[in-house]
């Protein structure tokens, strides 16, 4: 019983050591915050972020500000909306429009 006992209270106490060591680390854990509200680990991380929303942020204008026969940064009207509000319905939808998504693909890994 007494063994028992002992082996509860260390496993308890070994438990709140790691639980402690856990909640310090996240609470000194220094983040990074994009002007968007984005937060990052690391400078280098939010560095990245920021080329690419710059990069980015015309896509997502709201439709007011979007001529209507405009293409913004290459992608169609139609394309932006579908990406942005609608959704691809089905695969002959995302084959319509894959030169649209290789482009963006290619625009966020470069």
């Amino acid at each position: 019983m007494d063994i028992t006992l002992i082996a509860i209270a260390i496993f308890i106490l070994i438990a709140i050591v790691f639980l402690s060591l856990f909640l310090l680390k996240s609470i000194s854990k220094k983040s990074f915050i994009a002007e968007d509200g984005s937060v990052f680990d690391t400078q280098s991380d939010l560095d990245l972020y920021m080329k690419l929303y710059e990069r980015t942020k015309p896509l997502f204008s709201p439709d007011d500000e979007k001529d209507s026969d405009l293409q913004i940064l290459g992608f169609e009207k139609i394309f932006l909306s579908k990406l942005t509000t609608e959704g691809f319905s089905d695969l002959k939808m995302l084959l319509k429009y894959r030169n649209q998504i290789k482009s963006l693909s290619d625009l966020i890994n470069t």
